[in-house]
Protein backbone atom coordinates (compact mmCIF):
# COMPACT_ATOMS: atom_id res chain seq x y z
CA UNK A 1 0.00 0.00 0.00
CA UNK A 2 1.35 3.27 -0.85
CA UNK A 3 2.43 5.63 2.09
CA UNK A 4 0.00 8.74 0.81
CA UNK A 5 -2.61 5.56 1.20
CA UNK A 6 -2.15 4.95 5.04
CA UNK A 7 -4.64 6.21 7.36
CA UNK A 8 -2.84 7.87 9.87
CA UNK A 9 -0.66 10.05 6.69
CA UNK A 10 -4.23 11.20 5.89
CA UNK A 11 -5.41 12.31 9.31
CA UNK A 12 -2.08 13.93 9.64
CA UNK A 13 -2.53 16.02 6.41
CA UNK A 14 -5.99 16.76 7.31
CA UNK A 15 -4.81 18.34 10.30
CA UNK A 16 -2.32 20.39 8.86
CA UNK A 17 -4.99 21.64 5.91
CA UNK A 18 -7.08 22.85 8.38
CA UNK A 19 -4.56 24.75 10.86
CA UNK A 20 -3.67 26.11 7.12
CA UNK A 21 -6.50 26.98 6.28
CA UNK A 22 -7.93 28.85 9.72
CA UNK A 23 -4.53 30.19 9.97
CA UNK A 24 -5.15 31.85 6.37
CA UNK A 25 -8.98 33.24 6.64
CA UNK A 26 -7.55 34.64 10.11
CA UNK A 27 -5.14 36.18 8.22
CA UNK A 28 -6.67 37.47 5.87
CA UNK A 29 -9.99 38.36 8.63
CA UNK A 30 -7.26 40.47 10.26
CA UNK A 31 -6.08 42.38 7.44
CA UNK A 32 -9.86 43.27 6.54
CA UNK A 33 -10.74 44.58 9.65
CA UNK A 34 -7.45 46.35 10.48
CA UNK A 35 -8.21 48.23 6.99
CA UNK A 36 -11.67 49.00 8.12
CA UNK A 37 -10.30 50.80 11.32
CA UNK A 38 -7.29 52.50 9.51
CA UNK A 39 -9.59 54.28 6.92
CA UNK A 40 -11.24 55.57 9.72
CA UNK A 41 -8.26 57.53 11.67
CA UNK A 42 -7.52 61.19 10.57
CA UNK A 43 -5.90 61.68 7.44
CA UNK A 44 -2.09 63.20 9.27
CA UNK A 45 -2.33 59.99 11.43
CA UNK A 46 -2.87 57.53 8.64
CA UNK A 47 0.18 59.78 6.66
CA UNK A 48 2.67 59.07 10.03
CA UNK A 49 1.43 55.32 10.14
CA UNK A 50 2.10 55.09 6.14
CA UNK A 51 5.50 56.85 6.73
CA UNK A 52 6.28 54.86 10.13
CA UNK A 53 8.19 57.46 11.16
CA UNK A 54 9.53 57.88 15.24
CA UNK A 55 8.80 61.38 15.45
CA UNK A 56 5.24 62.53 16.62
CA UNK A 57 2.49 64.67 13.72
CA UNK A 58 1.82 67.76 14.43
CA UNK A 59 -1.01 69.07 16.25
CA UNK A 60 -3.81 69.91 14.58
CA UNK A 61 -3.66 73.57 16.17
CA UNK A 62 -5.01 77.05 14.58
CA UNK A 63 -1.70 78.79 13.14
CA UNK A 64 -2.37 81.90 15.62
CA UNK A 65 -2.49 79.29 18.65
CA UNK A 66 0.88 77.71 17.19
CA UNK A 67 2.61 81.26 16.64
CA UNK A 68 2.18 82.04 20.16
CA UNK A 69 3.63 78.80 21.20
CA UNK A 70 6.26 79.09 19.25
CA UNK A 71 7.04 82.52 20.47
CA UNK A 72 6.95 81.07 24.01
CA UNK A 73 4.21 83.71 25.25
CA UNK A 74 2.16 83.11 28.06
CA UNK A 75 -1.37 82.71 27.33
CA UNK A 76 -4.68 82.56 28.91
CA UNK A 77 -7.27 80.24 28.76
CA UNK A 78 -11.49 80.88 28.96
CA UNK A 79 -14.06 78.41 29.31
CA UNK A 80 -17.41 79.09 28.02
CA UNK A 81 -20.42 77.03 27.08
CA UNK A 82 -20.96 75.98 23.80
CA UNK A 83 -24.48 77.57 22.41
CA UNK A 84 -24.80 74.85 19.63
CA UNK A 85 -26.83 71.66 19.74
CA UNK A 86 -24.83 70.21 16.81
CA UNK A 87 -21.38 70.36 19.32
CA UNK A 88 -22.00 70.46 22.90
CA UNK A 89 -18.37 70.49 23.70
CA UNK A 90 -17.34 73.48 25.39
CA UNK A 91 -15.27 76.76 23.72
CA UNK A 92 -11.75 77.36 24.68
CA UNK A 93 -10.83 81.19 24.02
CA UNK A 94 -6.94 81.40 24.21
CA UNK A 95 -5.14 84.88 24.13
CA UNK A 96 -2.24 86.16 25.01
CA UNK A 97 -1.48 87.16 28.45
CA UNK A 98 0.60 90.62 27.68
CA UNK A 99 -2.23 91.61 25.35
CA UNK A 100 -5.85 91.51 26.84
CA UNK A 101 -6.92 93.55 23.84
CA UNK A 102 -6.14 90.84 21.38
CA UNK A 103 -8.89 88.98 19.59
CA UNK A 104 -8.56 85.57 21.30
CA UNK A 105 -8.34 81.95 19.51
CA UNK A 106 -11.47 80.24 19.61
CA UNK A 107 -10.80 76.73 20.02
CA UNK A 108 -13.96 74.03 20.00
CA UNK A 109 -12.85 70.27 19.96
CA UNK A 110 -14.87 68.11 17.37
CA UNK A 111 -17.59 65.84 17.87
CA UNK A 112 -16.25 62.50 18.23
CA UNK A 113 -19.06 59.67 17.96
CA UNK A 114 -19.81 57.20 21.23
CA UNK A 115 -17.74 54.08 19.18
CA UNK A 116 -15.44 52.00 21.10
CA UNK A 117 -11.77 52.87 21.21
CA UNK A 118 -8.64 51.47 18.89
CA UNK A 119 -7.82 48.78 21.17
CA UNK A 120 -11.32 47.40 21.81
CA UNK A 121 -12.13 47.34 17.89
CA UNK A 122 -9.04 45.64 17.40
CA UNK A 123 -9.79 42.81 19.84
CA UNK A 124 -13.31 42.40 18.67
CA UNK A 125 -12.19 42.48 15.06
CA UNK A 126 -9.55 39.83 16.37
CA UNK A 127 -12.31 37.89 18.14
CA UNK A 128 -14.70 37.87 15.41
CA UNK A 129 -11.40 36.55 12.77
CA UNK A 130 -11.00 33.73 15.58
CA UNK A 131 -14.57 32.33 15.26
CA UNK A 132 -15.37 32.37 11.53
CA UNK A 133 -12.12 30.76 11.30
CA UNK A 134 -12.31 28.43 13.55
CA UNK A 135 -16.01 27.66 12.30
CA UNK A 136 -14.91 27.10 8.71
CA UNK A 137 -12.25 25.01 9.99
CA UNK A 138 -14.36 23.12 11.52
CA UNK A 139 -16.52 22.71 9.01
CA UNK A 140 -13.46 21.59 6.52
CA UNK A 141 -12.65 18.58 9.23
CA UNK A 142 -15.87 18.03 9.50
CA UNK A 143 -16.61 17.12 5.65
CA UNK A 144 -13.22 15.70 5.77
CA UNK A 145 -13.75 13.12 8.54
CA UNK A 146 -17.26 12.59 7.20
CA UNK A 147 -15.44 11.24 4.02
CA UNK A 148 -13.20 9.02 6.06
CA UNK A 149 -15.73 7.65 8.18
CA UNK A 150 -18.44 7.08 5.87
CA UNK A 151 -16.73 3.74 4.22
CA UNK A 152 -16.76 2.86 8.54
CA UNK A 153 -20.27 3.01 9.02
CA UNK A 154 -20.86 1.34 6.07
CA UNK A 155 -18.56 -1.23 7.71
CA UNK A 156 -20.67 -1.00 11.08
CA UNK A 157 -23.78 -1.37 9.76
CA UNK A 158 -23.14 -3.88 7.62
CA UNK A 159 -21.18 -5.81 10.32
CA UNK A 160 -24.73 -5.42 12.67
CA UNK A 161 -26.91 -7.01 9.66
CA UNK A 162 -24.23 -10.02 9.39
CA UNK A 163 -24.37 -10.05 12.94
CA UNK A 164 -28.24 -10.41 12.65
CA UNK A 165 -28.25 -13.60 10.05
CA UNK A 166 -27.87 -11.68 6.74
CA UNK A 167 -25.26 -13.34 5.13
CA UNK A 168 -26.31 -11.08 1.62
CA UNK A 169 -24.93 -8.09 2.73
CA UNK A 170 -22.19 -6.19 0.56
CA UNK A 171 -19.88 -3.67 0.97
CA UNK A 172 -19.85 -1.21 -2.33
CA UNK A 173 -16.09 -1.53 -3.04
CA UNK A 174 -14.73 2.15 -3.26
CA UNK A 175 -11.38 0.70 -5.60
CA UNK A 176 -9.34 2.91 -3.19
CA UNK A 177 -6.15 1.34 -1.87
CA UNK A 178 -6.04 2.66 1.72
CA UNK A 179 -7.47 1.10 5.04
CA UNK A 180 -11.06 1.87 4.89
CA UNK A 181 -11.36 0.51 1.62
CA UNK A 182 -9.39 -2.62 2.31
CA UNK A 183 -11.55 -3.47 5.42
CA UNK A 184 -14.38 -3.20 2.51
CA UNK A 185 -12.80 -5.82 0.42
CA UNK A 186 -12.06 -8.06 3.50
CA UNK A 187 -15.57 -7.96 4.94
CA UNK A 188 -17.18 -8.85 1.75
CA UNK A 189 -14.59 -11.37 1.60
CA UNK A 190 -15.59 -12.81 4.91
CA UNK A 191 -19.34 -12.23 3.98
CA UNK A 192 -19.05 -14.24 0.70
CA UNK A 193 -16.99 -16.59 2.88
CA UNK A 194 -19.65 -17.30 5.66
CA UNK A 195 -22.48 -17.61 3.14
CA UNK A 196 -20.64 -20.23 1.24
CA UNK A 197 -20.02 -21.72 4.91
CA UNK A 198 -23.82 -21.42 5.69
CA UNK A 199 -24.85 -22.84 2.09
CA UNK A 200 -22.92 -25.85 2.35
CA UNK A 201 -23.73 -26.19 6.12
CA UNK A 202 -27.43 -26.49 4.91
CA UNK A 203 -26.88 -29.10 1.93
CA UNK A 204 -24.58 -31.34 4.38
CA UNK A 205 -27.39 -31.79 6.48
CA UNK A 206 -29.77 -32.31 3.77
CA UNK A 207 -27.41 -34.89 2.58
CA UNK A 208 -26.50 -36.36 5.88
CA UNK A 209 -30.26 -36.92 6.39
CA UNK A 210 -30.36 -38.30 2.79
CA UNK A 211 -27.76 -40.98 3.09
CA UNK A 212 -29.23 -41.92 6.62
CA UNK A 213 -32.67 -42.20 4.96
CA UNK A 214 -31.73 -44.73 2.82
CA UNK A 215 -30.45 -47.79 4.20
CA UNK A 216 -32.74 -46.67 6.91
CA UNK A 217 -36.26 -46.93 4.94
CA UNK A 218 -34.67 -49.98 3.62
CA UNK A 219 -34.19 -51.94 6.99
CA UNK A 220 -37.47 -51.05 7.50
CA UNK A 221 -39.16 -52.33 4.83
CA UNK A 222 -37.75 -55.52 5.40
CA UNK A 223 -38.06 -55.53 9.22
CA UNK A 224 -42.27 -54.95 8.64
CA UNK A 225 -42.10 -57.51 5.75
CA UNK A 226 -40.56 -59.99 8.04
CA UNK A 227 -42.91 -59.13 10.89
CA UNK A 228 -45.92 -59.31 8.48
CA UNK A 229 -45.25 -62.65 7.61
CA UNK A 230 -44.83 -61.58 3.84
CA UNK A 231 -40.81 -62.46 3.70
CA UNK A 232 -39.43 -65.43 5.53
CA UNK A 233 -36.61 -64.76 8.16
CA UNK A 234 -33.19 -66.79 6.93
CA UNK A 235 -29.75 -65.85 6.92
CA UNK A 236 -30.16 -64.01 3.34
CA UNK A 237 -32.11 -61.70 4.56
CA UNK A 238 -30.16 -61.16 7.77
CA UNK A 239 -26.88 -60.63 5.95
CA UNK A 240 -28.73 -58.06 4.05
CA UNK A 241 -29.75 -56.00 6.79
CA UNK A 242 -26.46 -56.11 8.26
CA UNK A 243 -24.89 -54.74 5.17
CA UNK A 244 -27.35 -52.04 5.41
CA UNK A 245 -26.31 -51.47 9.16
CA UNK A 246 -22.46 -51.98 8.00
CA UNK A 247 -23.24 -48.83 5.68
CA UNK A 248 -25.04 -46.83 8.42
CA UNK A 249 -21.40 -47.34 10.37
CA UNK A 250 -19.60 -46.74 8.45
CA UNK A 251 -21.48 -43.11 7.75
CA UNK A 252 -21.32 -42.39 11.09
CA UNK A 253 -17.35 -43.49 11.17
CA UNK A 254 -16.51 -41.07 8.54
CA UNK A 255 -19.06 -37.90 10.00
CA UNK A 256 -16.88 -38.85 12.95
CA UNK A 257 -13.41 -38.60 11.69
CA UNK A 258 -14.30 -35.42 9.57
CA UNK A 259 -16.09 -33.62 12.68
CA UNK A 260 -12.71 -34.71 14.90
CA UNK A 261 -10.63 -32.98 12.20
CA UNK A 262 -12.68 -29.72 11.72
CA UNK A 263 -12.17 -29.28 15.43
CA UNK A 264 -8.60 -30.04 15.63
CA UNK A 265 -8.93 -33.32 18.11
CA UNK A 266 -8.11 -35.78 15.41
CA UNK A 267 -4.77 -37.48 16.75
CA UNK A 268 -2.18 -38.65 15.13
CA UNK A 269 0.31 -41.64 16.39
CA UNK A 270 3.39 -40.72 14.49
CA UNK A 271 5.98 -43.26 13.58
CA UNK A 272 8.28 -44.52 11.09
CA UNK A 273 6.44 -46.72 8.62
CA UNK A 274 7.20 -47.92 5.59
CA UNK A 275 5.28 -46.36 2.81
CA UNK A 276 5.29 -49.17 -0.21
CA UNK A 277 4.81 -52.01 2.19
CA UNK A 278 1.62 -50.07 3.40
CA UNK A 279 0.03 -49.57 -0.16
CA UNK A 280 1.60 -53.39 -0.75
CA UNK A 281 -1.08 -54.36 2.33
CA UNK A 282 -3.54 -52.10 1.24
CA UNK A 283 -3.52 -53.53 -2.77
CA UNK A 284 -3.62 -56.72 -1.25
CA UNK A 285 -6.99 -56.27 0.85
CA UNK A 286 -8.79 -55.07 -2.71
CA UNK A 287 -7.87 -58.22 -3.81
CA UNK A 288 -11.17 -59.90 -4.33
CA UNK A 289 -12.67 -56.61 -5.23
CA UNK A 290 -10.62 -56.09 -7.98
CA UNK A 291 -10.94 -59.77 -9.69
CA UNK A 292 -14.79 -59.38 -9.51
CA UNK A 293 -14.46 -56.60 -11.78
CA UNK A 294 -11.60 -58.39 -14.06
CA UNK A 295 -9.61 -54.86 -13.55
CA UNK A 296 -5.88 -54.98 -13.35
CA UNK A 297 -3.96 -53.46 -10.67
CA UNK A 298 -0.20 -52.01 -11.38
CA UNK A 299 1.96 -51.29 -8.76
CA UNK A 300 4.78 -48.94 -9.61
CA UNK A 301 6.48 -49.18 -6.40
CA UNK A 302 10.46 -48.94 -5.81
CA UNK A 303 12.80 -51.84 -4.31
CA UNK A 304 13.70 -50.21 -1.88
CA UNK A 305 11.83 -48.74 1.01
CA UNK A 306 10.19 -45.35 1.40
CA UNK A 307 9.95 -44.41 5.29
CA UNK A 308 7.92 -41.42 6.08
CA UNK A 309 6.77 -40.38 9.54
CA UNK A 310 2.85 -41.53 10.03
CA UNK A 311 0.50 -42.59 11.46
CA UNK A 312 -0.55 -46.09 9.83
CA UNK A 313 -4.10 -46.49 10.52
CA UNK A 314 -4.85 -42.91 8.80
CA UNK A 315 -1.89 -43.23 6.12
CA UNK A 316 -3.77 -47.21 5.58
CA UNK A 317 -7.51 -45.15 5.17
CA UNK A 318 -5.77 -42.44 2.83
CA UNK A 319 -4.67 -44.98 0.38
CA UNK A 320 -7.97 -47.40 0.67
CA UNK A 321 -10.29 -45.08 -0.06
CA UNK A 322 -8.05 -43.54 -3.04
CA UNK A 323 -8.02 -46.70 -4.00
CA UNK A 324 -11.74 -47.44 -3.49
CA UNK A 325 -12.48 -44.34 -5.28
CA UNK A 326 -10.09 -45.62 -7.77
CA UNK A 327 -12.59 -49.11 -7.64
CA UNK A 328 -15.41 -47.48 -8.10
CA UNK A 329 -14.65 -45.45 -10.92
CA UNK A 330 -13.04 -47.35 -13.19
CA UNK A 331 -15.29 -50.04 -15.53
CA UNK A 332 -15.05 -53.75 -15.96
CA UNK A 333 -11.71 -54.91 -17.38
CA UNK A 334 -9.66 -51.32 -16.81
CA UNK A 335 -6.57 -50.64 -14.79
CA UNK A 336 -5.49 -49.14 -11.95
CA UNK A 337 -1.92 -47.95 -11.12
CA UNK A 338 -0.42 -47.39 -7.44
CA UNK A 339 2.72 -45.82 -7.56
CA UNK A 340 4.90 -44.17 -5.01
CA UNK A 341 8.11 -41.94 -5.70
CA UNK A 342 10.00 -39.10 -4.12
CA UNK A 343 12.41 -36.21 -5.09
CA UNK A 344 14.51 -33.92 -3.07
CA UNK A 345 11.35 -32.39 -1.14
CA UNK A 346 8.52 -34.74 -1.19
CA UNK A 347 7.07 -38.02 -0.97
CA UNK A 348 4.48 -38.79 -3.51
CA UNK A 349 1.87 -41.40 -3.53
CA UNK A 350 -0.22 -41.77 -6.96
CA UNK A 351 -3.26 -43.70 -7.69
CA UNK A 352 -4.79 -43.41 -11.55
CA UNK A 353 -7.59 -45.04 -12.91
CA UNK A 354 -8.89 -45.79 -16.69
CA UNK A 355 -12.35 -44.32 -15.65
CA UNK A 356 -14.11 -41.69 -17.50
CA UNK A 357 -12.26 -39.23 -15.56
CA UNK A 358 -13.61 -36.43 -13.76
CA UNK A 359 -15.68 -33.17 -15.07
CA UNK A 360 -13.95 -30.13 -15.37
CA UNK A 361 -16.24 -28.84 -13.65
CA UNK A 362 -16.35 -30.91 -10.68
CA UNK A 363 -12.34 -30.78 -10.17
CA UNK A 364 -12.67 -27.98 -8.05
CA UNK A 365 -15.23 -29.46 -5.83
CA UNK A 366 -14.05 -33.14 -5.84
CA UNK A 367 -13.13 -33.16 -2.25
CA UNK A 368 -15.94 -31.63 -1.01
CA UNK A 369 -18.72 -33.26 0.93
CA UNK A 370 -21.28 -35.74 -0.32
CA UNK A 371 -20.55 -34.57 -3.42
CA UNK A 372 -20.67 -37.26 -6.58
CA UNK A 373 -20.82 -36.55 -10.30
CA UNK A 374 -23.80 -37.56 -12.14
CA UNK A 375 -21.48 -40.26 -14.11
CA UNK A 376 -19.84 -41.92 -11.63
CA UNK A 377 -20.16 -41.50 -8.17
CA UNK A 378 -23.81 -42.66 -7.08
CA UNK A 379 -25.14 -43.52 -4.59
CA UNK A 380 -25.61 -47.26 -6.41
CA UNK A 381 -21.90 -47.66 -5.42
CA UNK A 382 -22.74 -47.91 -2.12
CA UNK A 383 -20.19 -44.83 -1.20
CA UNK A 384 -20.97 -42.23 1.14
CA UNK A 385 -19.57 -39.37 -0.76
CA UNK A 386 -17.15 -38.53 2.23
CA UNK A 387 -14.09 -40.64 1.20
CA UNK A 388 -11.87 -38.31 -0.74
CA UNK A 389 -13.32 -35.58 1.91
CA UNK A 390 -11.36 -37.64 4.56
CA UNK A 391 -8.62 -38.13 2.15
CA UNK A 392 -7.65 -34.28 2.23
CA UNK A 393 -8.45 -33.87 5.76
CA UNK A 394 -6.17 -36.49 6.78
CA UNK A 395 -3.19 -36.05 4.33
CA UNK A 396 -3.27 -31.77 5.77
CA UNK A 397 -3.07 -33.46 9.31
CA UNK A 398 -0.08 -34.78 7.94
CA UNK A 399 1.00 -31.34 6.72
CA UNK A 400 0.59 -32.83 2.81
CA UNK A 401 -1.65 -31.95 0.13
CA UNK A 402 -3.46 -33.89 -2.30
CA UNK A 403 -4.76 -32.91 -5.62
CA UNK A 404 -6.94 -34.86 -8.47
CA UNK A 405 -6.41 -33.96 -12.62
CA UNK A 406 -7.05 -35.76 -15.81
CA UNK A 407 -4.72 -37.89 -17.53
CA UNK A 408 -4.76 -37.44 -21.16
CA UNK A 409 -5.78 -40.64 -22.51
CA UNK A 410 -8.52 -40.71 -20.13
CA UNK A 411 -8.81 -41.18 -16.36
CA UNK A 412 -8.65 -39.45 -13.34
CA UNK A 413 -4.92 -39.25 -11.11
CA UNK A 414 -4.88 -38.47 -7.51
CA UNK A 415 -1.77 -37.55 -5.95
CA UNK A 416 -0.83 -37.27 -2.15
CA UNK A 417 2.11 -35.20 -1.45
CA UNK A 418 4.24 -35.06 1.82
CA UNK A 419 6.68 -32.70 3.18
CA UNK A 420 10.16 -33.63 3.42
CA UNK A 421 9.91 -32.49 6.94
CA UNK A 422 7.39 -35.62 7.32
CA UNK A 423 9.72 -38.08 5.27
CA UNK A 424 12.10 -40.09 6.49
CA UNK A 425 14.03 -41.13 3.86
Amino acid sequence: MSFWNRLEVRMTLLMILVVVCTNLVMVALTAYQRERVFRELPADVRDFLRRSESRLPPLGFPPELRELLLLGKEIRVRIEASTSPDNPNPIFLVSPLDNPSAVPVRIQPILRSRRPGLEAQLQQNLLIASLMATGLGALVALLFARRIARPIEAVSSAANRLAQGDLTIRIADSGGQDETARLARNFNHMARSLEKLETERRAMIADIAHELRTPLTVMQGRLEAIQDGVMPLEMGEIDRLHNQTGLLARLVEDLRTLSLADAGRLTLELRRLDLVELVRNVATAFGASLEAKKIKLELNLPTRPRQIRADADRMTQIAGNLLANALAHTPEGGVIAIAVFADDKTTTLRVSDTGPGIPPEALSKVFDRFYRSEASRSRATGGSGLGLSIVKALVELHGGTVAARNQPEGGAVFEVRLPLDQAGG
